[in-house]
């Protein structure tokens, strides 16, 4: 009987536990999404939004959408929008809901600062629908804001976080981006500057410094300079008439950009003018030089002393904007800036076979499941010994001999270490190492002209035997004690 007495409590444990999940936390659900579809003023997509106006007694904003996910200002004049701030508005707009309704049938909407409105918002959708809704002072707490639909006397409660994001100053729906492109599809880049001209190549996965002789380009060094362009912020806008100014800048600027972009080979043009300091009205004087301080007071004022801001446009779009002094000086690069310090340009993991030749034999490497293995017999490896190998070539070099001698003079001619690296049946890196000079070891790269200087620690990664790199046989297990 007591057996059969906790099977029926099990049983209604079970039923019990059924009802809690299916009512209470599922049915809780469905309640809860009810309610909220409910709370919803209205029921749309976003992407159907077509305009949106954003109104405050000060002005009213216009953007249309133009494209998918594109905008443009259309009033108080023609401007190039921030396209994500307005999705993300449009969004908002579309999943707008009301917290409660405060008064049903109010009698006087200048109480909860509805007449006239702080601030409003209208939009219309692509079926030519149109939606509005007014937006008053913040309730008592604060957390939340008056609302009402023009035409009714009813007084809603939305989320303060709601409300703001519908009141806007032209500049926050602008576009802010320096110079807009997808860094992955950059193709080149050339730059000019008063440190010379840079050309900047991009074959496959690397980038090549162009010239007299082609340099391998430190691809993180030019990654780095391209996502500050594209994901570059603009500091300010410059919004008076350029014609009234005598000194832009753009006809001898401090920085001339150009990219290649994308299949279409678009091109990108940046212009960096003059020092927002040094502007000048036509007519007006330059400013007298201020007087040099004592070097404890610069630098009791360098935390403070706001960064020099240079006037600069995309020549895509109409905008004059201002960019800080740290992107000019990114800028100002010469070749050698962006030239690959390492012995050898390639993605180590990239490479899956490698043949070494030095005074001990030719070692021929292959690369199976993250394992190197040695000739035809598959012989498995040290790890550090063949990774050594790959140490060697991206050690940066000591120095760079751009106009070099004969080959004989290098000891090139006959090199006592020679490297292949290959991904596949493609050569990456063909590589020769002569006699010692007086820092390093000389070398050169197949491909490249020039001689370098390598680190000399080098060819001890580079001078080993079959014994150096065959992973010893584990030792045989130690017999057990006899009894």
């Amino acid at each position: 009987m007591r057996f059969r007495g906790t099977i029926i409590l099990l049983v209604i444990c079970a039923g019990l536990g059924g009802y809690l999940y299916f009512y209470e936390y599922k049915g809780g659900e469905k309640r809860e999404k009810a309610k909220q579809e409910e709370s919803r003023l209205w029921k749309m997509e976003s992407s159907t939004i077509q305009q949106i106006d954003l109104i405050s007694p000060a002005n009213r904003i216009t953007a249309v959408r133009s494209g998918d996910k594109e905008w443009r200002i259309t009033s108080p004049r023609e401007l190039d929008a921030d396209s994500d701030e307005l999705n993300r508005i449009a969004g908002s707009a579309a999943d707008m809901s009301r917290e409660s309704v405060l008064e049903s049938n109010a009698g006087d909407l200048s109480r909860f600062g509805l007449k006239p409105p702080q601030t409003a918002l209208e939009f219309k959708t692509k079926d030519g629908k149109e939606y509005k809704i007014n937006f008053g002072i913040k309730n008592p707490t604060g957390s939340s804001n008056y609302a009402a639909i023009p035409g009714k006397n009813e007084v809603l409660l939305v989320a303060s976080y709601v409300a703001g994001t519908f009141d806007k100053k032209l500049d926050d729906l602008r576009n802010h981006s320096i110079l807009p492109f997808d860094q992955s599809e950059a193709q080149s880049l050339d730059l000019h500057s008063s440190k010379g001209d840079v050309q900047l190549v991009k074959e496959g996965d690397r980038w090549w410094i162009q010239g007299k002789e082609r340099w391998a380009a430190d691809s993180s060094a030019v990654s780095g300079l391209l996502s500050s362009l594209s994901s570059g912020r603009l500091k300010d806008f410059f919004d008076e008439n350029p014609e009234g100014y005598s000194n832009l800048g753009f006809d001898k600027p401090e920085v001339d950009v150009r990219l290649v972009v994308g299949k279409n080979r678009a091109i990108k043009h940046l212009i960096i003018g003059t020092e927002k300091a040094k502007l000048l009205k036509k007519g007006e004087k330059p400013k007298p030089e201020v007087a040099k301080k004592e070097d404890k007071d610069k630098k009791e004022q360098s935390s403070t002393t706001p960064t020099a801001l240079y006037l600069a446009k995309d020549e895509s779009r109409n905008d004059y904007f201002f960019v800080e002094k740290d992107l000019v000086d990114k800028l100002l690069k010469t070749p050698s800036d962006f030239r690959d310090k390492a012995l050898a340009a390639f993605q180590r993991w990239d490479i899956d076979s490698m043949t070494l030749t030095n005074s001990k034999g030719t070692f021929t490497f292959s690369k199976s499941s993250g394992d190197w293995l040695l000739g035809d017999a598959k012989k498995k490896t040290k790890w550090d010994a063949v990774n050594g190998i790959l140490d060697a070539l991206e050690k940066p070099v000591k120095e760079f001999i751009d106009n070099p001698a004969a080959l004989s003079t290098y000891g090139l001619d006959k090199p006592v270490a020679h490297v292949i690296l290959k991904q596949g049946a493609a050569v990456k890196v063909d590589c020769i190492f002569g006699k010692e000079a007086k820092d390093g070891v000389y070398a050169q790269v197949k491909g490249e002209q020039s001689v370098k200087i390598a680190d000399k620690e080098s060819l001890t990664n580079l001078n080993k035997g079959d014994s150096d790199f065959i992973e010893p046989p584990p030792s045989p297990p130690t017999p057990a004690p006899k009894k």
